[in-house]
């Protein structure tokens, strides 16, 4: 047995419902400010996870941001009393979903969140003039931090965002935040990037929005636990794209918004 693996099974935490998180997980938790959740666009299992991160956050902490890759001006007007049909009529909900985004994964999780009065919504995929998309994003999570000081921050966004790393050769959400030891420190900040072994996402290759498989493939993580979910910080030097990884076994794709009647 490798260390790795060896380090993997002594340091897994064990998931047994990613909406219900349990106690050991927040205390691997606890010292973070900023926790990005990476996730494939148009599946189920990061929206549940951070949907779980932040009910769990609010029950020993006042309240939590959840900050979602959304335009801002997509859902004006939502509010705590929103019904799922009326989240469906929002801006967001009624586009075309190109790329996986607005389908039922999310409008669950927008939905569940407004339920729980602590969890404080806010979208942060804005445009900001003469400044990449991802710089963007992070100036959003910068002054959402400066506003709500001391009020952990958890966002979901594509997980090419959250790296700590350029890829595509583009400085992406995790980078900026690293470099900017004003606001932020870089101890503070974890990387979650989704890892599976099988299943399916509904995104867009370039050929349009359909449903792709992912066939399953040995893995040091499907080899070596025999958990269906974990979650697992990874060895220092790995971390220099991603602090931990969430571990589900199948990975389930979220399904299209069905657009109510008028």
């Amino acid at each position: 047995m490798t260390e790795e693996q060896k380090d993997l099974k002594k340091s897994a935490i064990p998931i047994k419902s990613l909406s219900k998180l349990s106690n050991k997980i927040y205390d691997e938790i606890a010292n973070f400010e900023i926790l990005m959740v990476g996730e494939m666009h148009g599946t189920k299992e990061p929206a549940e996870f951070v949907y779980g991160l932040c009910n769990l956050i609010t029950e020993s902490e006042k309240k939590v941001i959840l900050a979602l890759e959304i335009r801002a001006s997509q859902m004006e007007n939502l509010s705590n009393e929103m019904s799922i049909a009326q989240l469906k009529e929002l801006d967001f909900f009624r586009r075309e979903n190109f790329d996986g985004r607005n389908g039922v994964s999310m409008l669950d999780l927008i939905y569940n969140s407004i339920q729980n009065e602590r969890i404080i919504l806010k979208f942060i995929d804005n445009y900001y003039p003469s400044s990449t998309r991802d710089s963007s994003m992070y100036m959003e999570i910068r002054n959402i931090y400066n506003k709500h000081p001391n009020t952990k921050i958890v966002t979901l966004t594509g997980n090419v965002h959250n790296s700590f790393t350029p890829i595509f050769d583009k400085v992406r959400i995790g980078g900026y935040l690293l470099k900017d030891s004003v606001n932020f420190d870089s101890k503070k900040i974890m990387s979650i990037n989704h890892v599976y072994s099988e299943g399916s996402m509904l995104n867009n290759d370039g050929t349009g929005l359909k449903i792709s498989t992912i066939e399953r493939k040995e893995n040091i993580y499907n080899t070596t636990l025999s958990h269906e979910m974990f979650l697992y910080k990874k060895f220092p030097e790995e971390q220099n794209e991603y602090t931990h990884i969430l571990y589900t076994d199948k990975v389930t794709a979220s399904g299209i918004v069905e657009k109510d009647d008028r």
